[in-house]
């Protein structure tokens, strides 16, 4: 989809605000060149505060984007980043968050309440621009802020203890949200999906396109 800005995006410094491998997996596959400067912001948020999963990890997404152009200010980085992007995924069941496991008991948990189940993924997406241009060439003084979300519906076929333990042992589940990775041996998991597929990765990869489509275009 972005193949005929490509040339123009290739002027302008990217910066991924995440450490997340498959973030930058999917964003490399399309041919995007980019930073990668992980975000330092401690997702710490009180998720009582967010009547909705999608408002807390958009409030995420932004804050991690945030830090990261104000690191890169304050350390006068030298790239001066034209648009930095911050995300944030989880998975929710029964209206409850599920982020990334503490402990092998935690993704036990995790993975016997999705056993048999529907559950959703979302996906907040902030994308900062630190500075912008307007039509009439003067710069505005503060960043303007695009912000989206994605939900995907997935479902989870019944999972015996054993296969849910020898999951674990694959160490996989230990850095995902919800305890699973869909591009990896948690594939076997799922009987069906509903939506992006790459949004239960952990980027939405088709909304991200549209955003930087009317941004750029």
């Amino acid at each position: 989809m972005l193949e005929p800005l490509m040339d123009n995006l290739g002027s302008k410094c990217i910066v991924l605000a995440s450490g997340s491998p498959r973030r930058s997996e999917i964003l490399r596959q399309i041919g995007l060149r980019f930073i990668v400067l992980p975000s330092k912001f401690e997702e710490n948020l009180d998720k009582s505060r967010f009547g909705h999963p999608k408002d807390y990890v958009l409030e995420n997404a932004k804050l991690k984007a945030l830090e990261v152009v104000e690191r890169m200010a304050q350390e006068k980085h030298k790239e001066k980043p034209d648009i930095v992007i911050g995300a944030d995924t989880v998975v929710v069941h029964e209206n409850k968050i599920l982020e990334k496991p503490k402990s092998k008991d935690d993704a036990f948990a995790m993975l016997r309440r999705l056993s048999g189940c529907e559950h959703k993924v979302y996906s907040g997406v902030a994308l900062v621009q630190p500075s912008t241009q307007t039509k009439d060439n003067s710069i505005l003084p503060d960043p303007k802020i695009t912000q989206f979300y994605e939900e995907t519906l997935v479902t989870f076929g019944d999972l015996s203890e054993d296969v849910i333990k020898g999951y674990i042992e694959t160490g996989e589940p230990m850095d995902k949200a919800g305890s699973y990775g869909i591009q990896g041996k948690g594939g076997s998991l799922v009987t069906g999906i509903h939506g992006d597929y790459f949004n239960v990765m952990g980027f939405p990869l088709y909304h991200f396109c549209k955003q930087i489509k009317k941004l750029y275009e």
